[in-house]
């Protein structure tokens, strides 16, 4: 007996139930339903195998291979499923783009659950094929998770490269035929305006700290003379771009003392979609990174249904791996000829201290009501010096950024 995993419903809940996967009748009634009868004919293949031809409106000719979603079964999470791509996939494709390259194939998963309730929810994944193609010799998978089937029925269309590098597109029911056609596309803007604000910053190129600390003193920035100084430097940075660029009206920086009334304890409001997220600057060598406060967290997602961690990694050396601790004792210098007032010494920070980062990669974590509860932990952070306990809050694990069940934007930059 297959074991329970989660389900998406067609109104979007999240539930534990068994795979309802489509038989091949049942494939090929969706499909040609879907994409009109008079387009379409189920092309045979020898033993048991089958294709459909999909013609669209100008006359350019699909061959769709198709395969149904289900659970990969114990001992994987129940969020990950599966699309079995069958040798014979690959040897029809290499033999029909060398006879037949006009012919557009596509590596097609269907997932379907439905019940009483809610009706049948059907999702399409189309995997790009290239990827997959240079697995010779056996059956492969194609991996789809939970988060990926409650995007597609969130906007629609949802694009994204998982951590392998594969390119996934899952499509709700009543988008394929368009997007198929290329009359759709994904619709999520803002990852656009991160592909914008990640060209123009400044990954690959090594920071020095007193460099980057009187950068954002000149150009007035309230948080210029924190030791952790890489972080306020990305946030710097972030601010700057949505006020040149002129996108506040759809995100915007609210941290440190830019918050208007109303704003929650986070650094970004996407205000057009109503919702927050968080800006992190991490070592890429380390393992977690501290999340925020549990409880404004977590009703911050059933507030407003998601929160995104925008998560810049950066390598690292420390100021006590540089020679005789240059930024540290440069940093508080140059803060004393600023603040007269200033008084601590020059070594003041010295163990922590970063002499210079360069930043090498982000990725989006979209924390939502079907996943949150798998990617958070909890943080035990000890107590204040006075000795009363903090506010529990969350860790995030570096894991989650390999995990494709959170993960919704990725941008790794390659020299």
């Amino acid at each position: 007996m297959n074991i329970d995993s989660e389900q998406i419903t067609l109104d979007k809940n999240l539930v534990i139930a068994q795979d309802q996967p489509l038989s091949d009748k049942q494939l090929q009634v969706c499909l040609m339903g879907l994409l009109g009868k008079n387009r379409c004919r189920i092309k045979t293949i020898p033993i048991r195998k089958w294709l459909l031809e999909y013609v669209d409106d100008n006359n350019k000719v699909y061959h769709l291979l198709v395969r149904t979603c289900t659970y990969l079964g114990n001992p994987h999470p129940i969020y990950k499923k599966r699309v079995q791509l069958p040798c014979w996939f690959n040897e029809y494709t290499h033999i029909t783009n060398k006879e037949n390259p006009h012919i557009d194939i596509r590596y097609i998963g269907v997932y379907h659950y439905g019940d009483e309730h809610h009706g049948d929810n059907i999702i399409f994944v189309d995997f790009k094929k290239d990827t997959y193609l240079t697995k010779k010799g056996h059956n492969s998978s194609a991996h789809i998770y939970t988060n990926d089937l409650f995007q597609a029925m969130t906007y629609g269309i949802f694009h994204k490269e998982d951590y392998f590098g594969n390119s996934i597109t899952a499509i709700r029911r009543d988008k394929f035929k368009d997007y198929l056609n290329g009359h759709a596309s994904e619709v999520n803007s803002l990852f656009d305006l991160f592909r914008q604000f990640n060209c123009g910053f400044t990954f690959g190129q090594w920071l020095n700290a007193l460099d980057v600390i009187k950068e954002m003193h000149n150009n007035e920035w309230r948080q210029w003379r924190q030791a952790e100084w890489a972080g306020w430097f990305l946030e710097y940075r972030f601010n700057k771009f949505t006020i040149e660029q002129h996108v506040t009206n759809r995100m915007r920086y609210v941290g440190s003392a830019l918050k208007r009334e109303g704003d929650l304890d986070f650094d970004i409001h996407f205000d057009e979609a109503d919702f927050y997220g968080d800006l992190k600057a991490s070592d890429i060598n380390q393992k977690e990174t501290p999340g925020n406060d549990q409880r404004n967290l977590t009703e911050c997602i059933y507030r407003f249904d998601k929160f995104w961690y925008v998560i810049y990694e950066h390598e690292t050396v420390k100021d006590s791996e540089a020679t005789g601790f240059e930024a540290t004792k440069g940093r508080n210098r140059f803060i004393k000829s600023v603040d007269p007032s200033y008084d601590k010494d020059e070594m003041s920070y010295h163990e922590r201290m970063k002499h210079s980062v360069r930043f090498v990669k982000m990725a989006i974590v979209e924390l939502n009501r079907v996943n949150f509860r798998e990617a958070l932990t909890e943080f035990n952070q000890g107590r204040q010096p006075d000795g009363h306990a903090r506010k529990p809050k969350f860790n995030i694990s570096k894991k989650v950024l390999e995990n494709d069940n959170f993960v919704v934007f990725r941008y790794t930059y390659h020299q």
